[in-house]
């Protein structure tokens, strides 16, 4: 495979640019959505979860 097979569509590129962001915005202004946890540290895997669904 050749460097021009391994780059990313120009609108990829831009969706992607957005969407790091609007990660970065919520984690600063502390806006995140969702119940979870923006830091990949407090990641709590599925098989947590089914255990003791209230973990969250």
């Amino acid at each position: 495979m050749t460097n021009n097979q391994k780059e990313l569509p120009p609108e990829l590129e831009q969706y992607l640019a957005l969407c790091e962001r609007a990660y970065e915005r919520m984690v600063r202004e502390g806006t995140w959505p969702w119940r979870d946890s923006p830091d990949f540290e407090n990641v709590v895997e599925s098989n947590d979860i089914r255990n003791n669904p209230n973990q969250l």
